[in-house]
This record gives C-alpha cells, structure tokens and sequence, in this order.
C-alpha cells in the first residue's frame, strides 16, 4: 500500500495518463447525451472510467514490480497481470449484459480509452508545461 502511495505521489506520466482518459470520458459522456438510452450509456461512460483509471494505477504497479526481476520473470509477470485486466474487463462487460446497468458499447469504449489517454499524455504534458523526464 505505501509504494502504490509512492508511486501515485511521484508518477506524473501516470497523472498525465490519467488526464487524458477524464478528458476523452468527458467526451464520450457527451456522446453518450444523444443516444435513446442516457442514462444507461452514462453510467457505462461512469463505469469504464473508473475501470480505465484503476487499470492505469494497476499497470504502474505492475511495471514497478516487473523491474525488480529477470527478463523471463518480467515478462510473465507482465502478461499474468493483463490477462488479469482483460478477464476483468469481460466480467465487467458480460455483467452489463447480465443485469442491464450500463450500456455494454458504451463500457467497452470507455474502457479504450485507456489507449486514448496513452496517445494524449505527451499532448497533456506539454500543455500542462511540465520539464521533468518523468
């Protein structure tokens, strides 16, 4: 628990990551406005943002951990934890089909846009005028 607290206190790409998926989410809840089903597409948006916000702070600490062993440990490392992020998505998913909280569509693009954060971060670094390497 105290290095998650290190690693959210000192990681600004993790903050900048985390940025940009707020900002494409805002946009997809906006999206989300003209659909038949607000209220449904707006708490998938809700929803997939958390999810996408959790799976950022989970692949730091993975990464942190994955850096303190070998090659062969790393990487299997690495891919157990997202095999884990991609069954957790699926339950996340299939639960929304199941109990008809969220729009599933909606969820799972909201889930993406943790690729969208990931391309916004240099954008959101420089306009947020940060000098550091981190």
């Amino acid at each position: 628990m105290k290095r998650l607290l290190i690693i959210l206190r000192q990681d600004h790409t993790l903050h900048e990551m985390m940025t940009g998926i707020l900002a494409v989410n805002l946009i997809l809840a906006g999206i989300a406005l003209f659909v038949t089903d607000r209220r449904h597409a707006l708490y998938a948006v809700a929803i997939g943002c958390i999810i996408s916000v959790l799976y950022v702070i989970h692949m730091a600490v993975t990464l942190d951990d994955a850096l303190n062993l070998d090659e062969k440990s790393a990487v299997s490392e690495v891919r157990k934890h997202m095999v884990i992020r991609y069954v957790l998505t699926g339950i996340a998913v299939g639960a929304s089909f199941y109990f008809r909280i969220a729009d599933p569509v909606f969820l799972v693009f909201s889930v993406l846009t943790i690729k969208a954060g990931a391309y916004l971060q240099p954008f959101v670094h420089k306009l947020l005028g940060r000098r550091d390497s981190n």
